[in-house]
């Protein structure tokens, strides 16, 4: 698999163990110790999400659509993007912090599930479908992410099976959606796809096809 296809794969892990931390939150509540629990879905997002699929999407991905697609980084949806994986890290560590306190642990939970969950969702609907027909009008036509690492490979193999021992959970506080308007970035820190990345022309030929 090229890296588009590998991490649409990783992210439907993520979302998968998402609803995981859910399940947890609503078990956790009755439970008096929640620390190893809380430890092994620390050292998935860390190792595996944090380390390798953050990774990969930073040091690839982004380079690649700033270099070969005149896209910009330090604006708009990347640095929308990166902002979410700085928030991500920080909620991580609040939720590790939380490991000997359940209560505490299980709030940290969702408020870090529905984090994810946007994250994934902004991503899968926008901005990798947009990066993906971008790079190929460059003359990119794949990219190739760096193995994993043995390491890596078995935090994989541990978020697989937190989504057993937690089998995910949909939360009705969540909001999901897809495209910009979605995203807790927009208007706020982003202008969206569309204002950001799209020259005078694409705005003609979309504004054509409404008409």
């Amino acid at each position: 698999m090229g890296l588009f296809e590998e991490l649409a794969d990783e992210h439907r892990l993520v979302d998968a163990v998402a609803g995981s931390l859910v399940r947890f939150a609503q078990d956790g509540q009755d439970r008096t110790t929640v620390g190893g629990d809380v430890a092994d879905f620390v050292s998935f997002f860390r190792t595996f999400v944090s380390g390798y699929h953050h990774e990969r999407e930073e040091k690839t991905l982004f380079p690649a659509l700033v270099e070969r697609a005149e896209i910009p980084g330090d604006r708009g949806p990347l640095m929308a993007l990166e902002a979410d994986h700085r928030e991500g890290a920080r909620l991580l560590d609040e939720l590790e912090d939380c490991a000997g306190d359940p209560k505490r642990a299980v709030l940290a939970a969702r408020k870090f599930a529905h984090h994810l969950w946007e994250h994934v969702d902004k991503e899968e609907s926008v901005v990798l479908p947009e990066a993906k027909q971008r790079l190929i009008r460059a003359g990119v036509v794949r990219l190739e992410g760096r193995p994993a690492t043995a390491e890596e490979e078995a935090a994989r193999r541990l978020g697989e099976q937190l989504t057993e021992r937690f089998p995910p959970l949909d939360d009705p506080d969540a909001v999901r959606g897809d495209g910009c308007v979605a995203c807790s970035a927009f208007a706020v820190t982003c202008g969206g796809i569309e204002k950001e990345w799209w020259n005078d022309w694409e705005v003609e030929y979309h504004k054509s096809l409404d008409e």
